[in-house]
């Protein structure tokens, strides 16, 4: 929290991060089903851009828990 940033504002405040998400969420869907509408793009690329990112996300995510396990175990002193 800032400086002077009151409690409850900004985004540390669950529920205006809660919002923000939301309003994220439904311009996203109204982007996409504007584009499919248009024939822009079709349904099939969409589902192949969401499989590749769980994919990417998946593997980052594997990747980022050995680095940290890796540092954790680096980190831990030795008993005395």
């Amino acid at each position: 929290m800032g400086k002077y940033e009151a409690q409850g504002s900004g985004l540390s405040d669950p529920a205006t991060r809660k919002k923000l998400y939301t309003v994220a969420i439904v311009v996203a869907a109204v982007i996409v089903a504007t584009l499919v509408t248009l024939r822009i793009i079709t349904l099939d690329d969409v589902q192949s851009f969401i499989t590749l990112t769980v994919s990417v996300v998946g593997i980052l995510g594997g990747v980022v828990g050995l680095v940290a396990a890796a540092l954790a175990r680096a980190n831990v002193d030795p008993p005395k």
